[in-house]
């Protein structure tokens, strides 16, 4: 893991942001796990990923409305973190919000293969931002 991995999780949520999950999904293996608070409280496995499947789970639905941009990203041992600023309206009442979160990333053999959202980066980083 290094630099080039640093770059093609940017690519790859360059991707996200243009609704261009078919590259997005090339990234993750088949198999990825993901950790997202409130939509299972043990995780999950996706097996056999497809676009539809992974973009629902995740909740990355990339209308031009929304957008996640990663601030920094930080290489900690076989995981890479990503500090992102997450945008998007309501799907109801149409109003703007804005979240701040830590996407922790495994990877092995250049795909993704465990995704966790963490809701407060700090706690992930442990040096205050």
């Amino acid at each position: 893991m290094g630099e080039a991995d640093v770059e093609t999780l940017k690519r790859g949520y360059a991707a996200l942001n243009r609704g261009d999950l078919s590259v997005v999904l090339d990234l993750l293996d088949p198999d990825i796990e993901w950790h997202e608070p409130g939509w299972s409280p043990e995780g999950g496995t996706i097996a056999d990923a497809t676009a539809s499947s992974a973009s629902s789970a995740a909740g990355w639905r990339a209308p031009s409305s929304s957008g996640v941009e990663p601030e920094r990203v930080v290489q900690r041992g076989d995981q890479l973190v990503a500090v992102v600023r997450q945008t998007g309206a309501g799907r109801s009442s149409g109003v703007q919000v804005e979240t701040r979160l830590a996407h922790v990333w495994t990877v092995a053999d250049g795909k993704a293969v465990r995704w966790e959202a963490v809701a407060e980066p700090e706690e992930v980083l442990g040096d205050g931002g």
